[in-house]
Protein backbone atom coordinates (compact mmCIF):
# COMPACT_ATOMS: atom_id res chain seq x y z
CA UNK A 1 0.00 0.00 0.00
CA UNK A 2 2.39 2.26 0.84
CA UNK A 3 4.33 1.71 -2.66
CA UNK A 4 0.83 2.45 -4.43
CA UNK A 5 0.59 5.52 -2.34
CA UNK A 6 4.10 7.03 -3.18
CA UNK A 7 3.05 6.19 -7.05
CA UNK A 8 -0.79 8.20 -6.80
CA UNK A 9 -0.89 10.89 -3.81
CA UNK A 10 -4.28 11.11 -4.45
CA UNK A 11 -5.25 7.68 -3.82
CA UNK A 12 -3.06 8.04 -0.60
CA UNK A 13 -5.34 10.95 0.57
CA UNK A 14 -8.68 8.90 -0.01
CA UNK A 15 -7.48 6.42 2.16
CA UNK A 16 -9.16 6.45 5.84
CA UNK A 17 -6.75 7.49 8.41
CA UNK A 18 -4.84 4.45 9.90
CA UNK A 19 -3.92 6.32 13.65
CA UNK A 20 -4.92 4.62 16.56
CA UNK A 21 -8.05 6.43 17.90
CA UNK A 22 -7.49 8.11 21.21
CA UNK A 23 -8.11 6.70 24.52
CA UNK A 24 -11.20 6.81 25.91
CA UNK A 25 -9.58 7.56 29.29
CA UNK A 26 -8.39 10.87 27.69
CA UNK A 27 -11.30 11.83 26.16
CA UNK A 28 -13.27 11.45 29.78
CA UNK A 29 -13.25 15.17 30.27
CA UNK A 30 -10.04 15.54 31.22
CA UNK A 31 -8.64 19.42 31.28
CA UNK A 32 -5.33 18.09 29.47
CA UNK A 33 -5.83 15.23 27.87
CA UNK A 34 -3.07 13.13 26.50
CA UNK A 35 -1.92 13.16 22.42
CA UNK A 36 -3.67 10.00 21.27
CA UNK A 37 -0.04 8.33 21.19
CA UNK A 38 0.37 8.36 24.51
CA UNK A 39 -2.76 6.91 26.41
CA UNK A 40 -3.19 7.44 29.76
CA UNK A 41 -3.39 5.27 32.99
CA UNK A 42 -7.07 4.08 33.97
CA UNK A 43 -7.71 5.72 37.42
CA UNK A 44 -8.09 2.51 39.23
CA UNK A 45 -4.80 1.59 38.04
CA UNK A 46 -3.69 4.52 39.90
CA UNK A 47 -5.62 3.64 42.88
CA UNK A 48 -3.86 0.36 42.81
CA UNK A 49 -0.14 1.63 42.66
CA UNK A 50 -1.15 4.02 45.47
CA UNK A 51 -2.56 1.22 47.86
CA UNK A 52 0.59 -1.27 47.13
CA UNK A 53 2.94 1.89 47.25
CA UNK A 54 1.82 3.30 50.81
CA UNK A 55 1.46 -0.46 52.16
CA UNK A 56 5.03 -1.08 51.26
CA UNK A 57 6.10 2.44 52.93
CA UNK A 58 4.10 1.96 55.91
CA UNK A 59 6.06 -1.50 56.04
CA UNK A 60 9.24 -0.40 55.26
CA UNK A 61 8.51 2.82 57.92
CA UNK A 62 8.20 -0.03 61.02
CA UNK A 63 11.01 -2.28 60.21
CA UNK A 64 12.96 1.14 60.39
CA UNK A 65 11.11 1.85 63.51
CA UNK A 66 9.73 5.35 62.19
CA UNK A 67 6.87 6.99 63.01
CA UNK A 68 4.14 6.08 60.95
CA UNK A 69 2.48 8.58 58.64
CA UNK A 70 -1.56 9.35 59.28
CA UNK A 71 -2.91 8.04 56.25
CA UNK A 72 -7.04 8.43 55.39
CA UNK A 73 -6.86 6.45 52.07
CA UNK A 74 -6.77 10.10 50.28
CA UNK A 75 -7.31 8.38 46.63
CA UNK A 76 -10.91 7.27 47.66
CA UNK A 77 -11.87 11.12 48.18
CA UNK A 78 -9.55 12.24 45.43
CA UNK A 79 -11.44 13.75 42.62
CA UNK A 80 -9.13 14.06 39.34
CA UNK A 81 -6.68 12.15 37.66
CA UNK A 82 -3.77 15.14 39.14
CA UNK A 83 -4.98 14.73 42.35
CA UNK A 84 -4.34 10.41 42.40
CA UNK A 85 -0.93 11.51 40.95
CA UNK A 86 0.34 13.14 43.17
CA UNK A 87 -1.23 11.36 46.07
CA UNK A 88 0.91 8.75 44.06
CA UNK A 89 4.24 10.76 44.04
CA UNK A 90 3.88 11.81 47.51
CA UNK A 91 3.94 8.20 48.68
CA UNK A 92 6.48 7.14 46.65
CA UNK A 93 8.74 9.83 48.15
CA UNK A 94 8.01 8.62 51.30
CA UNK A 95 9.00 5.08 50.29
CA UNK A 96 12.44 6.38 49.17
CA UNK A 97 12.68 7.95 52.74
CA UNK A 98 11.61 5.46 54.54
CA UNK A 99 14.26 2.97 52.55
CA UNK A 100 16.85 4.74 53.27
CA UNK A 101 16.45 5.58 56.37
CA UNK A 102 15.94 1.68 57.21
CA UNK A 103 19.48 1.33 55.57
CA UNK A 104 21.22 3.59 57.86
CA UNK A 105 19.01 2.71 60.94
CA UNK A 106 18.98 -1.15 60.35
CA UNK A 107 22.24 -1.82 62.52
CA UNK A 108 20.79 -0.19 65.67
CA UNK A 109 17.72 -2.05 64.75
CA UNK A 110 19.63 -5.27 64.70
CA UNK A 111 21.43 -4.60 67.88
CA UNK A 112 18.14 -3.88 69.61
CA UNK A 113 16.77 -6.76 68.47
CA UNK A 114 19.55 -8.63 69.60
CA UNK A 115 19.07 -6.65 72.87
CA UNK A 116 15.82 -7.95 73.10
CA UNK A 117 16.52 -11.58 73.78
CA UNK A 118 18.40 -10.81 76.58
CA UNK A 119 16.30 -8.60 78.22
CA UNK A 120 12.41 -10.41 77.83
CA UNK A 121 9.30 -10.52 75.97
CA UNK A 122 7.54 -7.37 73.98
CA UNK A 123 4.71 -7.88 77.07
CA UNK A 124 7.32 -8.36 79.54
CA UNK A 125 8.05 -7.00 83.28
CA UNK A 126 10.06 -6.98 85.66
CA UNK A 127 9.53 -8.07 88.82
CA UNK A 128 12.29 -5.34 90.19
CA UNK A 129 12.17 -1.83 92.10
CA UNK A 130 12.04 0.55 89.36
CA UNK A 131 9.47 -1.63 87.28
CA UNK A 132 11.33 -2.39 83.71
CA UNK A 133 8.14 -3.09 80.87
CA UNK A 134 8.37 -4.43 77.61
CA UNK A 135 11.16 -5.94 75.20
CA UNK A 136 13.84 -4.10 75.85
CA UNK A 137 13.17 -3.63 79.54
CA UNK A 138 12.52 0.14 79.78
CA UNK A 139 11.70 1.76 83.52
CA UNK A 140 9.03 4.91 83.61
CA UNK A 141 11.90 7.80 82.92
CA UNK A 142 13.32 6.44 79.99
CA UNK A 143 9.47 5.90 78.42
CA UNK A 144 8.88 9.68 79.61
CA UNK A 145 12.34 10.82 78.23
CA UNK A 146 12.28 8.96 74.60
CA UNK A 147 8.81 7.81 73.81
CA UNK A 148 6.48 11.14 75.48
CA UNK A 149 4.58 11.08 72.15
CA UNK A 150 3.92 7.12 72.60
CA UNK A 151 2.84 7.28 75.79
CA UNK A 152 0.80 10.23 74.74
CA UNK A 153 -1.72 7.81 72.28
CA UNK A 154 -0.94 5.23 73.22
CA UNK A 155 -1.11 5.02 77.17
CA UNK A 156 0.27 2.35 79.86
CA UNK A 157 3.86 1.31 79.38
CA UNK A 158 6.09 -0.49 77.04
CA UNK A 159 4.93 -4.01 77.69
CA UNK A 160 1.45 -3.04 76.31
CA UNK A 161 3.15 -1.03 72.96
CA UNK A 162 3.17 -2.90 69.83
CA UNK A 163 6.77 -4.27 68.79
CA UNK A 164 7.32 -0.91 66.68
CA UNK A 165 6.83 1.09 69.46
CA UNK A 166 9.57 -0.27 71.63
CA UNK A 167 12.26 0.00 68.95
CA UNK A 168 11.15 3.24 67.63
CA UNK A 169 11.52 4.57 71.43
CA UNK A 170 14.63 2.29 72.09
CA UNK A 171 16.06 3.91 68.74
CA UNK A 172 15.52 7.10 70.12
CA UNK A 173 17.59 6.50 73.55
CA UNK A 174 20.48 5.15 71.62
CA UNK A 175 20.67 7.68 69.34
CA UNK A 176 21.42 10.01 72.73
CA UNK A 177 22.93 7.20 75.15
CA UNK A 178 24.17 4.48 72.79
CA UNK A 179 23.30 1.14 74.14
CA UNK A 180 24.43 2.44 77.90
CA UNK A 181 21.22 1.44 79.21
CA UNK A 182 21.69 -2.09 78.31
CA UNK A 183 25.24 -2.56 79.27
CA UNK A 184 24.81 -6.52 80.18
CA UNK A 185 22.79 -7.37 77.21
CA UNK A 186 24.54 -5.27 74.87
CA UNK A 187 28.16 -6.66 76.16
CA UNK A 188 26.06 -10.62 75.54
CA UNK A 189 25.53 -8.93 71.61
CA UNK A 190 28.93 -7.60 71.56
CA UNK A 191 28.25 -4.37 71.24
CA UNK A 192 30.75 -2.44 73.87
Amino acid sequence: MLAAAAADPAAAASQPDQRAPASAVADAGDADPAPATTPLRPVGSIRRQIRWTRRHALRKARRAALPLPRHGHAERRAVTRADLVDILQRWERRLDRYRTAYAHRRPIIDGLTCIHTYEGAWDAVSDTVPTYYGGLQMDASFEEAYGSDVLAYRGGHANEWPRHDQLMVGVRGYKVRGYTPWPTAAAACGLV
